[in-house]
């Protein structure tokens, strides 16, 4: 008499000599129809829930970069002016430092 795992194993190694004689629609069908069993069910619920937690949280992701990306947009038009006058005085700066410098050498001449 065989032990229920050699009767098992026995039963598992004969059915993939039967799958690999079979053609490949019959091979596709017996593969789904293992995956419905009752402990593989179990683990495609989980891998179906992870993947749509994945693609959730992805998406959130793109809406928040959409909502970041138009804030900036926003913040650089806001800031557009301040910007051009800060630019400006710069320049006026630069312009007095010129002078004060050719000031400064006239002064040492004398």
């Amino acid at each position: 008499m065989l032990s229920k795992h050699a009767k098992n194993k026995f039963a598992a190694r004969a059915g993939e000599a039967i799958l690999q004689q079979l053609p490949v629609e019959e091979k596709t069908l017996r593969r789904v129809g293992w995956l419905m069993e009752p402990k593989h069910l179990k683990q495609l619920g989980i891998a179906a829930v992870a993947g749509t937690a994945a693609f959730s949280v992805i998406g959130s992701m793109s809406r928040m970069s959409a909502y970041r990306l138009a804030v900036a947009r926003e913040l650089k038009k806001q800031l557009d002016p301040v910007n051009r006058k800060l630019n400006e005085l710069e320049r006026q700066n630069e312009e007095l430092k010129a002078q004060n410098e050719k000031l400064q050498e006239q002064l040492e001449k004398r």
